[in-house]
This record gives structure tokens, sequence and C-alpha cells, in this order.
């Protein structure tokens, strides 16, 4: 399970930190550790559901074994759990460890991979800037959205293992993550030549992604002396479109 994978390398970067802050916005959820750093994920917020108790764990997380809350993205049995769960891991991400081989400052995840033109190209999840800079190509495009009905090039969940194993090039939101979906998608796309991990819950680990056919992680930056803006932003409902300046887009090669 990649999920396990990522906790597995992340926890000994957890050791001894704990949980200074958490926000909960409409579109991303952020922690900060003691230290400062910072990690942020995707809420899925059309799969939290409706109750009246909608986080049981409110209220209990500032203070909390940073390693124990990283845990839940593997045990959480709710997309909260699970997101926070990976904010925790993705906070210690190492990316300064990279060498200049793997990584690609400031690479938009479109630009991290060659397209032919006839190449048909699958995006997995409505991920708004991706599409719009593939749209004026003449690829063809096969989108795949479980929260949108069809449309143009937009496909129901249920068609994935038909149309992905057709694709040369897919891009997948790193939310399949949190709602445990991914695994399943990469055993559809055995035929991609590249499988691109997108937005902003990517996990920049690319030794956990070794083997499981993803060729690219891309992701983001948060450097911690823009804690208090990214929390703060969070807060106020802020999505990536008004975060993105106090952050640093990246895209990871992974090497086999």
């Amino acid at each position: 399970m990649i999920l396990e994978r990522i906790y597995a390398y992340a926890m000994p970067r957890l050791l001894g930190r704990t949980i200074r802050d958490v926000r909960i916005g409409l579109e991303l959820l952020a922690i900060e550790l003691d230290n400062g750093q910072v990690g942020v994920t995707y809420v899925l917020k059309n799969e939290i559901g409706h109750t009246c108790q909608t986080f049981s764990n409110a209220g209990s997380l500032i203070g909390m074994n940073a390693v124990d809350l990283a845990k839940w993205s593997v045990i959480g049995e709710d997309v909260i759990s699970r997101s926070l769960g990976l904010a925790v891991s993705n906070s210690v991400a190492e990316i300064d460890q990279l060498n200049s081989s793997e990584s690609m400052l400031d690479s938009d995840a479109t630009m991290a991979v060659s397209i032919q033109p006839e190449d048909t190209i699958g995006i997995v999840g409505y991920i708004g800037p991706v599409i719009s800079r593939l749209q004026g190509k003449k690829n063809q495009l096969l989108i795949f959205e479980r929260d949108q009905g069809e449309g143009d090039n937009t496909y129901p969940e249920k068609s994935q293992s038909e149309f992905l194993p057709k694709c040369q090039v897919v891009f997948i939101t790193s939310s399949t993550l949190i709602n445990d979906t991914l695994e399943k998608l990469l055993s559809y796309c055995k035929n991609a030549r590249e499988v691109v991990m997108v937005g902003s819950s990517t996990p920049l680990y690319p030794e956990a992604f070794k083997g499981t056919g993803v060729t690219v992680l891309s992701g983001t930056i948060w450097p911690p002396e823009n804690s208090n803006r990214i929390l703060t932003g969070i807060s106020q409902c802020a999505g990536m479109r008004q975060l993105i300046k106090h952050g640093q887009k990246v895209s990871v090669k992974i090497v086999d």
C-alpha cells in the first residue's frame, strides 16, 4: 500500500515532533508542526458525508504526537482523518535532498513530461489547470470525474477500466490516495508511458512510488517562513489559486 510506504519514510523525520496548528478549509487543509514545517492536502468535501458529528476528533489535535497523527493516513476511517495524516507526512518531505536529475523546480505538471501529438491523455479528477493547458493541443483528452456529470470529453468513474488502458499519458489527482482509489487506477494504466500525480495532496516521496507505475510527482513545497500566510488563507477558505504564491511548484521524476 503506497500510503504505508509514505508513512514509513516520514516517520523517522517526525520523531519528537508535535502538532502546533491545524486549519481545515472548504478546499484545503493544513497542519503546522512545532518547528514550523507545514503540510497541505485537499479536502474531499463531497465525500465527508452528512452527519451531526462531522469529525469526532475535533478539538484534540493541537499538541498531538506527529507520528500518531501521520498514521491516520493509513488507519483513518474517514477522508478528513486520512487527509490530516497525509498532510503531516507531506510536511516533512525532504525535497532538498533530491538531486537535480530528479527534481524540476517551478515545473508545471504538463511540462514535466513529453507529450506526443498522437498520445491519448487521461485525466483522473477534474484538474482545472492541467485541463486548460492541454485543451489547446490536438491530443484526445479523456477526463474522469466522480462528482461531475458527463460532458465533452468527460466520462463517469465506471468507465476508467475501459478507457485508461488506451492512454499513453495519465494525470491523476493525488486525492485518490485519500479516498483509497489510487492503486486500482494504477492497475488500469499499465500501457501508459507517463503517469503523473498532481495536486495539493501530492506526497513528494519518490522512493515510496518506485515500482508502482507512477513516473512523476507534481506538487508544492510550502516554506516554513510562509506558514502564517498559508494557515490564515486556508482558515478563510482560500484555494490553490490564492495560496500558490506562498509555495513553490515542483515536479519530481521517479527513477526506478
